[in-house]
């Protein structure tokens, strides 16, 4: 695991660990009984729950957009791929190699008719960041963001 994804981790992992002492908090000193405590377990958590959500999934259309616009080609690998039970989709882990020869992994949620034809260590075209390796995507969803930035592909 590159250094951003070991950074991005770690700040999942806090989080986390925040949001479940702040609940444990809550539940062990303030009686379930209190109007002020049910209203901040039901209210300040599912807020914190859906800005969390909001902030990534920003992060992630502001990275398509750079890969989108910056980003370069390369050849990947299928390493892992499992099936999503829910809708007709699967995911898939794959790994390339950035241009001064870094390894890199990235997990991707792939419609079913192109997850089901793959195997692990098939190729996949991936593009990524030369600025930041770690943020990569594949193409063919890079290419959906070109053409909704009016961009040719």
């Amino acid at each position: 695991m590159q250094e951003a994804e070991r950074f991005v981790h770690v700040i999942r992992v806090i989080t986390a660990l925040g949001i479940f002492a702040i609940v444990s908090l809550a539940i062990f000193l303030f009686p379930f009984d209190n109007f002020v405590t049910v209203c901040i377990l039901g209210v300040i958590l599912p807020l914190l729950l859906v800005a969390y959500t909001v902030y990534t999934t920003i992060r992630r259309g502001m990275e398509m957009r750079r890969l989108a616009l910056e980003g370069v080609e390369r050849s990947g690998t299928v390493t892992d791929k499992w099936f999503v039970r829910r809708g007709r989709q699967g995911k898939i882990r794959y790994a390339y190699h950035d241009s001064l020869g870094n390894k890199h992994y990235r997990t991707s949620l792939v419609a079913r008719e192109f997850y089901d034809h793959l195997e692990v260590g098939s190729p996949v075209k991936v593009v990524y960041l030369p600025n930041q390796p770690s943020v990569s995507a594949l193409l063919a969803d890079v290419e959906k963001a070109r053409r909704a930035l009016g961009h040719k592909t």
